[in-house]
């Protein structure tokens, strides 16, 4: 048998992850000449922050959510000491004292506690809102379904009666 000779496709082009290495390095080579000038912010941040972190590194699986919502509400709890970090002093010695300020503690990872009981707590509350709405609409449908039967009679619920 003669094979066909005619256009061939091209193999398709296998997308790459992770491209841009040059603007990556450029990035990473900003932000640590950056380094020593955000210095009290980055302790900060990495002491106020940690259970955000731990959440990050220990979760697993494909949907990652606990880290965003405990993050998001500890960096709120954080941001008053944040701010007074940068429009007030920005210096080590004043990011220590925050630190080991208890308050300052307690506040952000209370925060945090209170995104993690929010990661835990609200997931079945959505759902039982979302089952009572589906319900409510699944009856809504039925009466439609019953008016329509009434108005054009049982052949409308047979798909044999449509086709014909």
């Amino acid at each position: 048998m003669a094979k066909k000779r005619g256009k061939t496709k091209a193999p398709a082009r296998v997308a790459r992850r992770g491209g841009g290495g040059v603007n990556r390095l450029l990035i990473v080579l900003t932000l640590m000449a950056l380094v020593p000038f955000s210095l009290p912010t980055i302790l900060l941040m990495f002491v106020g922050l940690l259970p955000s972190i731990v959440a990050a590194v220990a979760e697993r699986g494909d949907n990652r959510y606990a880290w965003v919502c405990i993050g998001g509400v500890n960096f709120a709890g954080l941001a008053p000491w944040l701010f007074s970090l940068w429009f007030g002093h920005h210096t080590l010695q004043f990011a220590f004292e925050q630190v080991t300020n208890i308050t300052m503690l307690l506040v952000a990872y209370g925060a945090a506690a209170i995104g993690s009981v929010f990661y835990l707590a609200l997931p079945p509350v959505v759902a039982t809102i979302m089952a009572a709405t589906s319900q409510h609409r699944a009856v809504g449908l039925q009466a439609s379904q019953r008016k329509l039967v009434e108005q054009w009679g049982d052949g409308v619920t047979t798909p044999d009666e449509l086709l014909r």
